[in-house]
């Protein structure tokens, strides 16, 4: 009897951690959204060499030339928060949280054209850790 019970426990725990494991991939799919690769950047908009200055203040088919660059320019990485900030400006993406400064470089014009954001990720201590291409949810 006692032997029974034990079987019974190991199968409910591995059905238990078979369903969080699950869970946990699902949740990462759609909470991290969907992003592209930088030879997909490439392939989509070019890679023109990025120009913070015209990057700033450029348009968003300017940002997007300089996107591959930019996501493969490992010179940002390890810059503050407070230093995206002071050289790309003010956020006008958004990506889960504030801190994580994003840039719109395609605004969808319409229900089935994407809208896409360069994202600066962030460690712990608000350093850029890395440069992803997003898919904003919410902006169309």
């Amino acid at each position: 009897m006692y032997r029974h019970s034990v079987k019974k426990i190991i199968i409910v725990m591995s059905m238990i951690l078979i369903g969080a494991f699950s869970i946990g991939i699902f949740a990462q799919t759609y909470w991290g959204g969907e992003t592209m690769s930088a030879l997909e950047v490439k392939k989509k908009w070019g890679a023109d060499k990025s120009d913070i200055a015209q990057f700033k203040s450029g348009s968003d088919s300017i940002k997007s030339k300089m996107a591959y660059s930019l996501m493969t320019d490992k010179v940002y990485i390890g810059k503050t928060y407070e230093e995206i900030r002071d050289l790309f400006g003010p956020n006008d993406g958004f990506y889960f949280i504030d801190t994580y400064p994003s840039y719109i470089i395609q605004r969808g014009k319409n229900k089935s054209e994407d809208t896409w954001q360069l994202v600066f990720r962030m460690t712990k201590d608000y350093k850029v850790r890395d440069i992803i291409m997003h898919k904003n949810c919410c902006e169309r």
